[in-house]
């Protein structure tokens, strides 16, 4: 009877463990800038040599200094793949705005604004591409 007890409870553990797997198909790359690159999951591949690290699949590969990245995460949300890119050219003009989509200004360049803001997470836009920004 005891047998049969710690089976039939085992059983429900595994049910249980398995009815909360949830499927994370992105991960996401957070950097000490605030920015955030997101990768499908699937097939990927991480490598890490001089001081990089270096995030493959059959899309492509991502590098990242590792003294710049903040945190990596899964996440199950699609809407942080690609919807929000990096802002690849630092010296072209942006636009910054506030989460709440307010414009705070316009600057000749990434590093302008990093100088001119205050303290907060911020939207960027360069020309077509837009980024999240924190500025510490």
């Amino acid at each position: 009877m005891k047998k049969t007890a710690v089976i039939l409870l085992t059983m429900m553990g595994m049910a249980t463990a398995h009815a909360e797997d949830y499927d994370y198909p992105y991960l996401v790359f957070e950097t000490t800038d605030g920015s955030l690159q997101t990768v499908a999951a699937e097939g990927l591949v991480i490598t890490f040599a001089d001081g990089k690290l270096v995030a493959s699949n059959g899309e492509g590969s991502r590098t990242f200094t590792l003294s710049d990245l903040s945190k990596m995460y899964f996440s199950t949300s699609a809407e942080e793949a690609d919807a929000i890119e990096d802002v690849e050219a630092a010296d072209s003009p942006v636009e910054i705005f506030t989460v709440a989509g307010i414009c705070v200004g316009k600057y000749g360049s990434l590093q302008d604004a990093r100088g001119s803001l205050e303290k907060g997470i911020y939207v960027v836009k360069s020309g077509s591409r837009t980024t999240k920004m924190m500025v510490r």
